[in-house]
């Protein structure tokens, strides 16, 4: 199986941007848009639509390794994805985020359909562990505690039943913020930014980029410049405590400055970005890997 990047050298851009050269490989397309990427321990791991798999390649080189097999903890049967054959249902059933808890070494990842969170330790044979969540999960982060920020969609036909809620790293409710309809619906994926403020990115009642306090209130909102946001979806923060957005429909990465309320697209001259949908900032070596809706992963070194 081929890899979805070639091995190339880093270059630096005349923004003094490093980025690495992201060219569509034969099979690129059949492998689908990258729902998720997260770095732990020199890995980077992948998750794609309609696929229950994680990738795995060296984190520097994009050389390609195997997939995670996991062993579930019910029945101890291997599987190459995160939710057992035997003990769990399968059919319709895809990842839709994934993130890397440092901590503790661990993978987690929302499913969807099943309102369920999975969790594969990756230092103990890959088992896999998953609890149910009152609602379809969208995004997953870590939070400054280091326990999980989900944001969920509570049910399907009621799109102001939405919330945030933070859970243990073994599936235990600490808190549940209701989102306010009249100022975020349909959230697609969360941060949190202090400890009572979270970013939100959310497609109602626009396209745009809130920033709600612990009562799910709007207190700062951003619905784009003159091009406007169009399909925002993943956010991370790096260590200036900027706020990255993957604009992707408008194919960019829109940086947004809290402190002035600044927002500017991220300068990535010798990487054209496609759809851009999945963002992973590794703060020990300031990179940010860009998952594309195309189905590439773009890795790119910011300026300090």
């Amino acid at each position: 199986m081929q890899v979805a990047l070639p091995q190339v050298a880093l270059k630096k851009s005349s923004a003094g941007v490093f980025g690495r050269s992201a060219k569509q490989s034969s099979n690129q397309s059949t492998r689908g848009a990258v729902t998720g990427v997260a770095v732990l321990k020199g890995k980077l791991y992948v998750s794609r639509m309609n696929t229950q798999q994680i990738e795995v390649y060296c984190a520097t080189t994009f050389q390609e390794q195997q997939n995670v097999y996991c062993t579930c903890m019910s029945c101890g049967q291997q599987s190459d994805t995160v939710e057992c054959f035997s003990c769990g249902p399968m059919s319709g059933s895809q990842l839709r985020n994934m993130v890397a808890c440092d901590t503790n070494n661990c993978l987690y990842a929302s499913g969807d359909y099943y309102y369920s969170i999975y969790k594969v330790d990756c230092q103990h044979d890959n088992t896999s562990s998953s609890w149910p969540v009152k609602g379809n999960p969208q995004s997953l982060s870590v939070t400054s505690s280091h326990n999980l920020l989900v944001a969920l969609r509570e049910n399907v036909r009621r799109p102001d039943a939405s919330s945030l809620c933070e859970y243990s790293t073994v599936g235990v409710l600490i808190r549940q913020i209701q989102l306010q309809p009249a100022g975020v619906l349909l959230p697609v994926h969360a941060v949190q930014l202090s400890q009572d403020r979270y970013a939100i990115t959310h497609h109602r009642p626009e396209h745009q980029f809130s920033v709600v306090d612990s009562r799910g209130q709007v207190v700062q909102s951003y619905r784009g410049d003159a091009g406007n946001l169009n399909e925002p979806h993943g956010i991370t923060v790096d260590k200036r405590r900027r706020v990255l957005v993957a604009d992707q429909n408008n194919n960019r990465i829109l940086v947004i400055d809290s402190k002035d309320r600044s927002a500017y697209p991220l300068p990535l001259p010798e990487c054209e970005l496609s759809g851009p949908y999945s963002l992973h900032y590794d703060a020990a070596n300031n990179r940010l890997y860009i998952g594309e809706w195309t189905g590439r992963i773009i890795c790119c070194k910011l300026v300090p």
